[in-house]
């Protein structure tokens, strides 16, 4: 789709004019009159929002914050990553507005004891026409584990894949976990690449568009590196044939020069969540619509438990008074999402206890937080906020300070590039942030289990550092039974142990705001998948 050169020149010009102080960047913020409770999707049409006639065979061009480098599973370690890898790459199953449905697999079943997941296979085949057999699941899930350090954790107790015949595969894990079946449904977690291409290929598999064979409806057809990336719907899928035909893939970090884009119909749609202002100058386009849907990412602050002021519960306790969540909600989150009580208070969507009250809560008692710090000896005591320096990372942490500050500490801001940080995180170089962890699977074991098992320290959202046998001892109860008021059960007793000790501070669930042409609606805004976008009727 060829625009006028004049454009770069007039996108520069309106960036420079166009004051948007929305929390941008890569945060995922909700909206007003978005989506409240226990999720679900919508869809609002903008001014004067008719789709009007449309060509269906043009190209979709659209966006993300960052540009995927490599799509090698093993050196994908961002969700801007994560999404353009959803487009070449399919998985067994997935998880749709709440729902497990068959991707990859026709059929499976997970045994009594929770140990042994069997895949029955659909006929299918990569893009380079090879049949996608269990060998190539095989080898797709014991390359994860020992190979993709990151998200090597969902198989971590997996024993080993048995290939029955080419349609059939079980996989033998050591330990029960009911989360687990959530967890496949993502690609870090459950995608299937080609054995034969990654063994062909090796470290040089994922670096240019010859050398990604793809699982999923779309084939990488042209890569220029920190521009864009072209792919096509796949003729030989074996799925439901996909609407949008011809996708490019740019990369926008900037929000301001992507609303120009989107209003000048340059970005058809971005998969980066909008808000504040940004959104509402978007609501007003009458070319955008915006699909929102609340997400299972939980906006926190994590204290480090191991080293320094924060070991000492009572201070993690005045922190936790010392938080205006309505406040962090409109300062950072623009007013858009869903104030928590504790992490994924989100409703049925999660497997937890919607109406649950913990016998311990925090209103916000800046009071209260001061006598702690005091009581604890620290009036005055230095603490270093770590983060991000993206937003809404940078903002929170601007804010934490003013809070930290207010009942009598001495807080400093440093933010960093985001390996530096995660580095930080790693080596338990953090004593407090700001940060997230986000599973689209809404498993109360998957999203929130990982924060207070100590097993997943230094990495894999245990950012506290958090050790507790009965934290532990409770998150294998929960993830061990398939029994839904069973798990609940144990995920109540984990949610009193958390408002206890507190380990972190769950302020706010986000909501999904994509913002894209109003020729097209999506199924889930939850999900980054080309493939769930449609034309709009």
């Amino acid at each position: 789709m060829k625009k006028p050169k004049r454009f770069l020149a007039v996108l520069l010009a309106l960036c420079t004019t166009l004051s948007l102080t929305a929390c941008g960047g890569n945060a995922a913020s909700g909206t007003q009159g978005g989506t409240q409770g226990g999720g679900g999707e919508q869809q609002s049409q903008a001014q004067g929002g008719e789709a009007g006639d449309i060509d269906h065979d043009r190209q979709i061009v659209y966006g993300s914050a960052s540009m995927i480098v490599n799509f090698n599973m093993k050196y994908i370690t961002a969700g801007n990553d994560i999404a353009a890898g959803d487009q070449v790459y399919d998985t067994l199953i997935r998880k749709i507005n709440g729902e497990i449905v068959g991707y990859l697999a026709e059929s499976w079943e997970i045994s009594e004891d929770g140990l042994d997941y069997t895949f029955h296979l659909k006929d299918a085949t990569f893009s380079t026409g090879d049949p996608i057999t269990a060998e190539d699941v095989k080898f797709s899930m014991e390359f994860i584990r020992d190979e993709c350090s990151q998200w090597a954790w969902v198989h971590k107790d997996l024993d080993n894949v048995e290939v029955v015949d080419d349609h059939t595969c079980i996989l033998h894990y050591k330990s029960a976990d009911a989360s687990r079946i959530s967890s496949l449904c993502l690609i870090q977690y459950g995608g299937i690449f080609s054995k034969k291409a990654y063994e062909q290929y090796g470290e040089d598999y994922g670096t240019s568009a010859d050398k990604i064979v793809s699982s999923g409806p779309y084939v990488v057809t042209g890569w220029e590196d920190n521009v864009s990336v072209t792919m096509e719907a796949r003729d030989d899928y074996y799925g439901d044939p996909v609407d949008l035909k011809h996708l490019k893939l740019v990369a926008i970090s900037d929000m301001n020069a992507a609303v120009v884009a989107l209003q000048t119909g340059e970005l058809d749609l971005y998969f980066n969540p909008v808000s504040g202002v940004a959104l509402d100058t978007l609501k007003m386009a009458d070319n955008v619509a915006i699909s929102e849907a609340l997400t299972c990412r939980n906006e926190s602050i994590y204290m480090n438990c191991e080293t320094g002021l924060f070991t000492d519960v009572r201070m993690r306790q005045a922190v936790a008074y010392a938080i205006n969540k309505e406040e962090a909600l409109a300062v950072c989150g623009s007013g858009q999402g869903q104030v928590v009580t504790y992490p994924c208070d989100l409703g049925d969507r999660v497997t937890g206890n919607p109406d649950f009250v913990p016998s311990t809560t925090y209103e916000y008692n800046v009071e209260k937080a001061k006598a702690l710090v005091e009581e604890c000896g620290n009036t005055g005591a230095t603490c270093t906020i770590k983060s991000y320096n993206t937003e809404p990372y940078a903002t929170l942490s601007v804010w934490l300070q003013g809070t930290l500050n207010a009942i009598g500490l001495d807080a400093k801001v440093e933010t960093m590039e985001r390996s530096a940080f995660l580095d930080q995180c790693s080596n338990g170089e953090v004593e407090i942030c700001p940060f997230s962890w986000s599973n689209n699977s809404f498993d109360f074991g998957a999203a929130v289990g990982i924060y207070m098992n100590s097993a997943n320290i230094p990495v894999s959202g245990n950012y506290s550092r958090y050790v507790n046998p009965k934290a532990d001892e409770l998150v294998a109860l929960g993830n061990g039974t398939s029994d839904v008021e069973k798990r609940k059960g144990y995920y109540k007793d984990l949610i009193e142990l958390y408002m206890e000790e507190v380990p972190s501070v769950a302020m706010y669930a986000v909501v999904n705001a994509i913002a894209h042409s109003n020729q097209l609606t999506m199924d889930d805004a939850c999900l980054y998948q080309m493939a769930l976008v449609h034309w709009a009727k």
